[in-house]
């Protein structure tokens, strides 16, 4: 369930992550478990250009890009693309059980700076890539522009690079890398004069001064960064996943500032599965009479300036996430749904049964899922073959249930008609 930034489990991941037991605390986030995640071999029929069983697309953006401040953005997962990762020796996860996401954070409008919500050392970055990596790998790459370049960030950055790293030359920019033997971990940082850029790899064997597979990327990166920036890469499912549109049509800039008052920095964060994901129904989750379910789960998320540089500054930070599990038909989702919000079915839900809410959107069940005391619930609903979860990020702001409600109400009745015929 994808409540808040640290959390990684969604609906159909708190089925799936454990089978012996039922209740699990994930990075702060109380999860349910309603199925069990299965193996099975990778389709390789519809598989072009990438690993098996990969079903996301990736086209990298292309025209010109979009500004913030006034400032052209990079990409970072246009710079960075899947072609280029694969190439530079990363093996993307295609895996059908849970497992982490590929996440993007890009321009989707030009953004105005807002000087009470800049960060220092808190700087989050202007666009980022996280790309998942088999085995339990994760590369992630950020570039730093302005006003998102801060002095005080730089020098952080430099420094803490500085301290055992190795200085170079990527392409004709200064480069300093580090290594961190115990934490299987390098990180390169590739400087320029008016931006510069993190590119860190976290593998699956100890870290090693040199890594080819790194070098590779590094040098890459900063190739593409001598090219202008662009618009940002767009992302498509393929085959039978083809119905599924891209999360942040579904949940715009537009949804968000009605919600909460307060305008986008036209930064979203959008966040896919690489393959599809197969669980099926088992005892100890109460769901027996399920079918098994196929589906990819898609998210985006729209916030303020305030709240993508983590709350700095005294304009009000705000994040709303809407994650959705797009199921290969109406029946899994329904039945998903089903167990999300039906009440005394039986289900095991470690915090307690869903709550109820006094208006329905979708053509399904609409509920408060129960995260226990203290926490905010995230609303569930199903439209078409999508079952959806509306969570905020900074739930302080949202005193009580019914203050959630007159927030969340006005997105879901819009995703929902959005999602209807799909």
């Amino acid at each position: 369930m994808m409540l808040y930034h640290g959390c990684v489990l969604t609906p159909g991941r708190r089925r799936a992550a454990l089978i012996a037991v039922f209740a699990l605390m994930i990075a702060g986030c109380s999860t349910a478990v309603r199925g069990a995640a299965v193996p099975a071999p990778p389709d390789t029929s519809r598989n072009s250009a990438a690993e098996p069983g990969m079903v996301l697309r990736q086209q990298p953006g292309s025209g010109p890009a979009k500004t913030f401040g006034g400032t052209p953005i990079f990409d970072a997962c246009t710079v960075l693309p899947f072609d280029v990762v694969r190439a530079s020796g990363i093996e993307l996860d295609t895996s059908e059980g849970p497992g982490p996401f590929m996440k993007t954070a890009h321009m989707t409008a030009d953004g105005q700076d807002d000087p009470n919500s800049r960060g220092s050392v808190a700087d989050a970055g202007i666009t980022r890539c996280e790309y998942p990596g088999s085995r339990g790998e994760a590369l992630t790459f950020t570039i730093y522009q302005a006003p998102f370049d801060s002095p005080d960030s730089r020098e952080e950055h430099e420094k803490s690079l500085r301290q055992g790293g190795r200085e170079g030359q990527a392409a004709g920019f200064r480069t300093l890398s580090t290594t961190t033997t115990e934490l299987h971990t390098w990180t390169t940082g590739i400087f320029a004069d008016n931006f510069y850029a993190i590119l860190h790899l976290n593998a699956r064997d100890p870290a090693q001064p040199e890594n080819p597979r790194l070098a590779r990327l590094v040098e890459n990166a900063a190739e593409r960064l001598h090219t202008a920036p662009t618009g940002p890469a767009t992302y498509s499912y393929e085959g039978e996943f083809a119905h599924v549109p891209p999360p942040c049509e579904l949940f715009t800039g537009t949804d968000f500032q009605q919600a909460v008052g307060l305008s986008t920095d036209g930064r979203a964060t959008e966040q896919f599965d690489l393959a599809k994901k197969h669980i099926t129904a088992d005892a100890m989750s109460g769901t027996t009479g399920h079918t098994e379910h196929f589906f990819v789960t898609t998210g985006c998320t729209q916030e303020n300036q305030a709240a993508a540089n983590s709350g700095v500054g005294s304009t009000p930070a705000q994040s709303v996430t809407v994650t959705m599990e797009n199921y290969l038909t109406s029946q899994m989702a329904a039945e998903a749904n089903d167990y999300d919000c039906a009440i005394g079915k039986g289900y095991r839900h470690p915090a307690g049964e869903p709550k109820p809410v006094p208006f329905t959107s979708g053509d399904g069940l609409t509920c408060l899922i129960n995260m226990g005391s203290g926490r905010q619930s995230p609303l569930a609903f199903k439209s078409g073959r999508s079952t959806v979860e509306l969570s905020v990020f900074y739930a302080r702001n949202l005193k009580d249930d019914a203050t959630a409600i007159r927030v969340y109400s006005g997105i879901a009745d819009a995703v929902a008609a959005r999602l209807a015929d799909r």
